[in-house]
């Protein structure tokens, strides 16, 4: 609930007596005499005097009467006290109502609080989400689920690695349904080949700088995908209460596109290649992080150009390949024959296609002095 009361302590006494003075002639014409010494005039500043003071009491709620509307806020006679809703709370990790509690219960045990505290405080809980009503409410419950998965690793006391939380959230309308995809905060490995990052040019004053991601493996492989399902799981046990009966969310890993960059560009005499290769790198990796994308929303290779252009010690751009097509996977391809290349490609529409968030896989630069 919001308390934003007007501010009715806006007028004084010579304010008020001015307006009514201004009011005689719609109601009489034989009153004429406005002067102090008229006895009507002074009767009205007896009147004014009076409602000054009224307004200033009728503007003036009191801290308790702030403290009642906490306590209004949470359903609450006193902080200790057993509801429903207080016991729903505990075992669906309301940690906003948990937190407006205990502010509850430190005003009852004496500690100073300001009328604009407790406001603030009350306002700062009913802006925040409860049911999964829009596809913003379902993506910042998503995000608040960090809270209950941070607290409940808190509580196990277990050993590292600790548990994934969300990085982001997207909720998209699906028909009847909302579908939420969630990246979790699990770091991407990457590494610079040894045969594609030369220290010198080649015979044709070429410098190459190659950047792999190095997707991990065996068992490795096995625990990520384990920590990912958990992460899942934690996310559908935090929103599902908060689901309206009737409406439906599925909680499902964020799709990500491997993303495929191959560049040649020219620099000036007077520069690095290798600096410049190195700037080039540093910018598209930071391009390409999924944080800042829109979902669904597949790169633009003339953004990616106007990029690469933008760093200092960049002549020209003489070719650029942006790829997120199926990367063939020639090892699988080996063992199940011809007839199952169809069959191994990732799901999704024939020939080039683009789902949920980029995943750099392969940036290739190329660069020589401008001749």
């Amino acid at each position: 609930m919001a308390f934003e009361l007007p501010n009715l302590d806006t007028r004084d006494s010579a304010a008020l007596q001015a307006e009514l003075i201004r009011r005689i002639p719609q109601f009489t014409t034989q009153w004429t005499d406005f002067n102090a010494s008229d006895p009507g005039i002074t009767l009205l500043q007896t009147l004014c005097w009076i409602g000054e003071s009224l307004l200033y009491q009728a503007n003036a709620i009191p801290l308790l009467a702030r403290q009642n509307y906490l306590r209004q806020a949470l359903g609450l006679a006193f902080s200790d006290n057993v509801t429903p809703y207080s016991q729903a709370a505990v075992l669906d990790n309301d940690d906003a109502f948990e937190a407006l509690r205990q502010m509850l219960a430190k005003v009852e045990a004496g500690t100073p609080f300001t009328g604009a505290d407790l406001q603030r405080a009350v306002l700062g809980y009913r802006d925040e989400p409860y049911l999964a009503l829009t596809l913003d409410d379902v993506q910042a419950l998503a995000l608040q689920a960090n809270r209950m998965i941070e607290a409940n690793w808190e509580k196990s006391k277990r050993a590292p690695p600790t548990p994934l939380q969300v990085r982001r959230a997207d909720a998209l309308a699906r028909g009847e349904a909302t579908q939420l995809y969630v990246l979790g905060d699990a770091s991407w490995a990457y590494r610079l080949p040894p045969n594609g990052n030369m220290t010198v040019p080649d015979a044709h004053g070429w410098w190459r700088r190659v950047l792999m991601r190095d997707p991990p493996t065996a068992k490795a492989a096995v625990d990520a995908a384990t920590a990912e399902s958990v992460l899942l799981s934690n996310v559908r046990q935090y929103i599902a209460p908060r689901v309206l009966l009737g409406n439906r969310v599925n909680v499902w890993a964020a799709q990500l596109t491997s993303i495929n960059l191959y560049v040649e560009l020219r620099c000036p005499p007077n520069v690095l290649p290798l600096v410049v290769l190195d700037a080039v790198l540093s910018t598209l990796f930071a391009y390409f992080q999924p944080d800042g994308w829109v979902y669904n929303e597949a790169p633009v290779a003339e953004s990616v150009q106007l990029l690469i252009e933008s760093v200092p010690g960049v002549a020209a751009l003489t070719s650029l390949t942006l790829d997120y097509t199926p990367t063939a996977r020639l090892p699988e391809y080996a063992q199940l024959g011809v007839n199952a290349l169809l069959a191994d490609l990732p799901p999704g529409s024939p020939g080039p296609f683009y789902r949920g968030l980029p995943q750099l896989r392969c940036v290739e630069l190329r660069a020589r002095v401008a001749p």
